[in-house]
């Protein structure tokens, strides 16, 4: 029975309460520990690797449809100018250009303009032509022969903090009396850390093609959030919903930077409305690095006062985040907040205006930055109190959500530290250290990981299945790269009773208009997986019963297996098509959705990671050795597909603290990292020894499938591990990541 119910929703930390359509048949009971299941938690390799391997999946880059147009896109050379000249006509008037636009053209679009005639940072869009060949679209580029007024600019987080130019209200946090506390602690450490902007660098660059027909529009967009993107297509075109299609066939990364149309898939269709023809708009490489989104620069300290005994009496952090001129303020507090037991905390954070780019989400945004100085912070005092750091965190172990003051439905923090310790060698760590006969200097760092798991409604999906029996299952989900729909191919077949090849899943289209969240906050599996499980088992129902008929017997006395049905005392043992070839053209559906959240209840994952590394005291070079990583996200659905993200969120937390850093010129205000010469992403030859393992307890209250969050999480404590390694095997701390040649020598001989 339908029904509508209140719940709360999240999102990287944002809490709302929100209606969500429920219904009674999608309320399972969950898989328990004890639960046999015969195919969730076994490795099983992507539905679509074959396609991926080959070079046979298409990409919103790929895009190729008839008439297609090509679109250059001029973009400001300042941080902060006024446009003074612009000849539209002039570009109008090149041989094969057919849709110019200015910041007066009228695009037919409301809300933020996508051209401006006065960009606020450098790579802001001023113009666009579009042309029957790029060629011809940069020569009509050219042709505009654009010239600016250039205007005072600020790049510089000091001088925003003076003159108090925030993008957004200050955040404070506070409970508790943090002075009272701080006083009577019997020690007293302070830690303070600048982090780098990071550029998130798919290797698919942003894009759009778009395509109006009749007065209706279908897009093709490199998006992690499909139905987000057509509510943003529908809300700037003034369309319904019925006449948008979004198609996301395969992305190649996004770490957080795709989570809505994009300016992208924005110009296209505005362009593709002007000119009648299908629109290309995709970014450069240049472009990508220059205004696709970043992580904004922090610039951190954390006060921690403490009894003897470790115990955690006072916490006080602060914080500025160099957002650019838009972008939202992440939780770089939540770490400080939440990750440890303390009554007495106190949190302060300055979000700040600068003439630089928007900021937007990558992949654990602000946690993983504020993590970086926390868990140096813990580390600092460990030292000072001579406490061993595990035992530390052990000791300030939190068993509710320190800001709600719920109950954590599952945590296995402890148990996450206990096996990161074994596989790392960690009692020994003081041995590695004297042991380094090479000339380097090595140690062992550890941190600790907190961060938001639940998922949330809504999300929906169905399953069809005919006479051959094969299932299809449809989705709202868009695969970014991470095997979601592998997921749920596993899902359904474990719900349905069937072998993993018996399932087809699609998504990345929104045509089925069944809905699925952003790929982004953690939020697909525990989002989207209940919800296929509960259509499988909607389907499974339904072919029990047909069996029933087909074989005469009662269906509660019948089991389906492994893709055969089989009586409880053994006597009946047939084939699914037994009963689906009798189907004839016909085919069985069903359905499911995702159920509210659990009520007084904190679901959160949490993890722990040891970094093993190596310091060459004479070139100032950091070599990662080894990172053990392991993480409590409740029921571990494939194996396989979770070590991957593991290993994929390492090696971006190892690159914050080693190699990558968006550098800007504060006398131009220019990046000078806007190519991939300057900005320096892993390579093959960079990866160190990853060993992945799960303390895995499923998350009964959490969802139907006992699953939490994976995306976030382990790129969250590695760079904040990896500096704690650091300071263990020299003795010295820098207080500014990544830890650059020229840093290191600056710690070692400074």
């Amino acid at each position: 029975m339908p029904r509508l119910v209140k719940t709360q929703t999240q999102f990287e930390g944002r809490f709302e309460e929100t209606w969500t359509l429920v219904d009674d048949a999608d309320e399972l009971p969950p898989w328990e520990a004890e639960t046999e299941l015969t195919i969730v938690g076994r490795p099983q390799p992507r539905q679509d690797g074959p396609r991926r391997a080959a070079g046979a999946a298409r990409y919103t880059v790929d895009v190729q449809l008839p008439g297609m147009l090509h679109t250059a896109v001029l973009r400001s050379p300042h941080a902060h100018a006024r446009l003074a000249g612009l000849d539209l006509d002039a570009a109008r008037a090149v041989p094969g250009v057919r849709g110019v636009a200015g910041p007066d053209t009228d695009l037919g679009m409301s809300g933020r303009p996508l051209l401006v005639a006065e960009p606020q940072y450098v790579g802001q869009a001023v113009a666009a032509v579009a042309a029957d060949t790029p060629a011809a679209a940069e020569a009509g580029l050219r042709a505009l022969a654009a010239s600016f007024e250039a205007l005072p600019f600020s790049v510089s987080m000091d001088e925003a903090l003076a003159e108090q130019r925030f993008r957004g209200e200050p955040q404070e946090i506070l409970r508790g009396d943090v002075d009272a506390a701080m006083a009577r602690a019997d020690v007293r450490v302070e830690f303070a850390l600048e982090t780098p902007g990071q550029l998130q660098t798919a290797i698919e660059p942003h894009g759009g093609v778009a395509w109006w027909q009749d007065h209706e529009l279908t897009v093709w967009a490199s998006t992690q959030g499909m139905f987000a993107a057509r509510q943003e297509l529908c809300q700037r075109f003034g369309l319904e919903p019925e006449r948008v299609r979004v198609i996301v066939e395969f992305v190649g990364g996004g770490f957080g930077a795709k989570q809505g149309a994009g300016p992208e898939a924005l110009l296209a269709a505005a362009l593709s409305r002007q000119t009648g023809r299908p629109v290309r708009v995709v970014n450069d490489r240049h472009a990508e690095q220059l205004v696709s989104g970043r992580r904004a620069a922090t610039r951190q300290s954390v006060r921690l006062g403490a009894s003897r005994d470790g115990t955690l009496l006072a916490v006080d952090a602060d914080a500025l985040l160099a957002i650019g001129v838009a972008g939202p303020l992440m939780p770089v507090l939540t770490p400080a907040m939440t990750l440890y037991a303390c009554g007495d905390v106190r949190g302060l954070a300055f979000p700040l205006r600068l003439h630089l780019s928007p900021t937007n989400a990558f992949r654990a945004p602000g946690v993983m930055e504020g993590t970086a100085c926390f868990e140096q912070a813990m580390d600092v005092l460990a030292d000072a109190l001579g406490i061993d750091g595990l035992e530390l965190r052990r000791r300030n172990h939190a068993d509710v959500e320190q800001e709600s003051g719920e109950p954590y439905s599952v945590k296995a923090l402890d148990g996450c530290m206990t096996r990161a310790a074994e596989l790392a060698g960690w009692a020994d760590r003081d041995g590695l250290r004297a042991r380094s006969a090479d000339g380097l200097l090595r140690g062992m760092g550890c941190a600790s990981q907190i961060w938001w798991g639940s998922g949330s409604p809504p999300a929906h999906a169905s399953i069809r299945l005919g006479a051959d029996g094969t299932a299809l299952v449809v989705t709202g989900i868009q695969d970014i790269g991470t095997g979601t729909l592998t997921t749920a191919q596993i899902v359904a077949a474990e719900a349905l009773g069937v072998p993993v090849d018996a399932v087809v899943v699609r998504g990345g289209d929104t045509g089925p208009n069944l809905y699925g969240p952003v790929s982004g906050g953690s939020m697909t599996t525990p989002s989207v997986m209940p919800a296929v499980r509960a259509a499988g088992e909607d389907v499974r129902r339904q072919l029990l019963d047909l069996a029933g008929d087909v074989f005469e017997a009662n269906p509660d006395d019948l089991q389906l297996v492994a893709g055969r049905f089989r009586s409880a005392d053994g006597a009946l043992d047939e084939p699914l098509t037994a009963v689906t070839e009798k189907l004839g053209d016909a085919t069985i559906s069903g359905s499911g959705g995702r159920g509210p959240n659990p009520e007084g209840r904190a679901v959160h994952s949490f993890g722990c990671q040891i970094a093993q590394i190596a310091v060459d005291p004479g070139t100032g070079e950091v070599l990662v050795e080894r990172i053990v990583a392991v993480h409590d996200i409740g029921r571990v659905v494939n194996p396989l597909g979770a070590s991957s993200q593991v290993e994929g969120g390492v090696l971006q937390g190892m690159a914050f603290a080693l190699t990558e850093e968006y550098v800007v010129d504060p006398t131009t205000g220019a990046p000078v990292t806007g190519t991939l010469d300057d900005y320096k992403v892993p390579t093959i030859a960079d990866v160190p020894e990853i060993v992945v393992d799960f303390v895995q307890v499923p998350d009964a209250v959490a969802s139907s499938i006992g699953a939490k969050g994976l995306g976030e999480p382990p790129i969250v404590p590695t760079a904040a591990a990896i500096a704690n390694a650091f300071a263990h095997a020299t003795g010295r701390r820098p207080g500014a990541l990544p830890l650059t040649r020229a840093r290191v020598i600056e710690a070692l001989h400074g």
